[in-house]
C-alpha cells in the first residue's frame, strides 16, 4: 500500500510489486487517478509512505504440479507475474513457464518490463500492432490447443481487468489442471477492516485485501460474469 509524500489524499493505493533485490523495490504504476498520478511524479529523494506486503501470493512452485505454467498478464497486471517468474527463476530454475502479456496495441505492452526472466515471453495486441494479433485470452486458448494433450496437465496464473480475467476463467477452466486469479480491486485499509474490497467465494463473502488478492479460479463466485466484487 503506497502514497506519495506530501499528498492531497489519505489513503494508500494497492500496488503490486514488480521487482525487489537488495535493499530495492519496484512497482508498475499507472496514473488513472491523482494519488496514482502523485506516485508517477516522484523524483529520486522523494518520500513514499508504504505499508508492509498484504494479503497472499501465487502457490508456492511445489503446489503448482508438473505440467505447463502459463502466466497471463493484461496491461499493468503483468507486474505480479514478473514477480512470480522472478521467483520462479530463483527457487525453480527447472521449471519451465511461458508468459503471455496482451496490451491493447504495442504502447501497452513494455516489454522492458519483463526483460531478463528465464521464460518464454509471447506478446499479444489487440490491434496487431505487436506479437499475437488478438487478445491474451485468445492467446491463451491458442497456447493450449497447441500444447494437446499437455493442456490437462497446465496451470494459469493470470492478473489484469476484471473482464479480462472472466473471459479467460471462462475460456480455459475446463481445459487446465487449474487456474489462479489475482484479483485488481481498489483497497482502503487493506486489512481486512473496512470491507471495501469484497469478493464472493464458496467460503462467503471475503475481503480480497486478506484472503487474497489471489484465488482460485474454482474458489469464486460468479467470475465468469466479470461482475463478482461488489
Amino acid at each position: 500500500m503506497l502514497l506519495a509524500q506530501p499528498s492531497l489524499h489519505l489513503i494508500r493505493r494497492p500496488m503490486s510489486i514488480h521487482d525487489e533485490g537488495d535493499g530495492w523495490r519496484s512497482y508498475m504504476v499507472k496514473p488513472v487517478g491523482h494519488a496514482s498520478g502523485e506516485l508517477v511524479a516522484l523524483r529520486p529523494g522523494d518520500r513514499v509512505e508504504a505499508s508492509p506486503p498484504f494479503g497472499n501470493g501465487f502457490p508456492a512452485p511445489a503446489d503448482l504440479g508438473g505440467g505447463p505454467l502459463l502466466l497471463v498478464g493484461g496491461g499493468f497486471g503483468i507486474a505480479p507475474l514478473h514477480f512470480l517468474a522472478r521467483r520462479l527463476d530463483a527457487l525453480s530454475p527447472s521449471m519451465e513457464y511461458t508468459i503471455l502479456y496482451g496490451g491493447r496495441s504495442s504502447r501497452d505492452v513494455e516489454l522492458d518490463a519483463v526483460a531478463g526472466v528465464r521464460g518464454e515471453i509471447l506478446p499479444s495486441t489487440d490491434d496487431g500492432s505487436l506479437g499475437f494479433h488478438g487478445t491474451c485470452v485468445d492467446l491463451c486458448r491458442d497456447l493450449l490447443r497447441r500444447l494437446g494433450a499437455k493442456a490437462r496437465q497446465a496451470t494459469v496464473l493470470t492478473c489484469g481487468p476484471p473482464a479480462m480475467m472472466a473471459a479467460l476463467h471462462l475460456a480455459v477452466r475446463d481445459l487446465v489442471r487449474d487456474v489462479y486469479l489475482s484479483l485488481e480491486e481498489v483497497m482502503a485499509c487493506g486489512v481486512g477492516v473496512c470491507m471495501g474490497c469484497v469478493t464472493r467465494t464458496r467460503n462467503g463473502t471475503v475481503p480480497i485485501c486478506t484472503h487474497g488478492p489471489v484465488f482460485r479460479g474454482a474458489d469464486l463466485v460468479g467470475i465468469d460474469g466479470g461482475r463478482e466484487h461488489v
